[in-house]
């Protein structure tokens, strides 16, 4: 079967679920090239079942080394090295072993993620106190925006961004170059995650409602303002708690561009400052 998200689908397959903690692993992938993304380092690969892990279907893979996208063509046939980690998933070999007529047509591109320097699209999103709080409400400040959700267990995850952004909390603090720095955490789970709830939680994390703002909404406006930084979100239907998720941390200027953004969990607090510092405020 083919799953139209693309990218984003694959990942939620591949990162790890808040409700597990795998290992790294490695798997035997056989199939077949559709086409080859160079901008996006991607091949998507029409693929028989990888054994252990999952189903045949279609979908975007990434490739750690750019070099193996060289000389790629859809119809080839593949086997490749699928390599999975806590919050990645790669191909770090590809091996040609045949050519095949395409059977299907092309697969749809991968859904719009911001690249540097855009703006930063808008959404109704409210606050933990339930007052309206786009984006667009933080302008002229800069601001790190990452993406939880409060019931997530695993320690190297979403409360790791919690602990990251509290760091960063003390640093604004201490620091008068970040003063007009602004965190901002949204959740990608509003259904449990309503302003009631966040607020709890802010509470806890000793967030200072002046620096540091949860945010939800509906589903729609939360889901649509996600995917512009490539999150993805997939619910168990076992277990609600337990939410296949990546993980995108995203600096924002004070005009409201994308600068940058923080895949996985491996950033650091102090890298994040280094980010921000490097965007100067606006001329007052």
């Amino acid at each position: 079967m083919t799953y139209p998200r693309g990218a984003l689908f694959l990942l939620s397959l591949l990162a790890a679920a808040c409700g597990r903690a795998p290992d790294a692993r490695q798997y035997e992938l056989v199939g077949q090239i559709l086409a080859v993304r160079p901008d996006t380092s991607e091949l998507v690969i029409k693929h028989e079942d990888i054994k252990g892990f999952m189903p045949g279907m279609t979908m975007p893979f990434k490739v750690r080394d750019a070099a193996l996208l060289n000389g790629r063509q859809p119809g080839e046939l593949v086997t490749a090295t699928l390599v999975v980690e806590e919050v990645n998933a790669y191909l770090s070999t590809v091996t040609v072993t045949g050519s095949a007529p395409l059977a299907d047509a092309a697969p749809a591109p991968a859904p719009a993620i911001l690249q540097d320097g855009a703006a930063v699209a808008d959404a109704e999103l409210v606050d933990q106190n339930g007052d309206p709080r786009p984006l667009s409400s933080f302008r002229g400040h800069r601001v790190a925006l990452t993406f939880i959700y409060t019931r997530c267990p695993l320690p190297e995850f979403c409360p790791l961004m919690d602990r990251h952004f509290a760091a960063l909390q003390q640093q604004i603090k201490s620091d008068p170059a970040l003063a007009d720095v602004r965190l901002v955490t949204v959740t990608f789970d509003p259904e449990f995650d309503t302003p009631a709830v966040l607020k709890a939680h802010a509470t806890r994390r000793r967030a200072d409602p002046a620096i540091w703002s949860f945010l939800t909404g509906t589903p729609a406006a939360v889901a649509a303002f996600a995917e512009q930084f490539g999150i993805y979100t997939e619910k168990s239907p076992e277990s609600p708690v337990d939410i296949t998720h990546n993980l995108r941390t995203a600096v924002i200027d004070a005009d409201g561009r994308l600068v940058k953004v923080h895949t996985g969990n491996s950033w650091t607090p102090a890298e994040l400052v280094a980010d921000l510092t490097a965007t100067a405020p606006p001329a007052r």
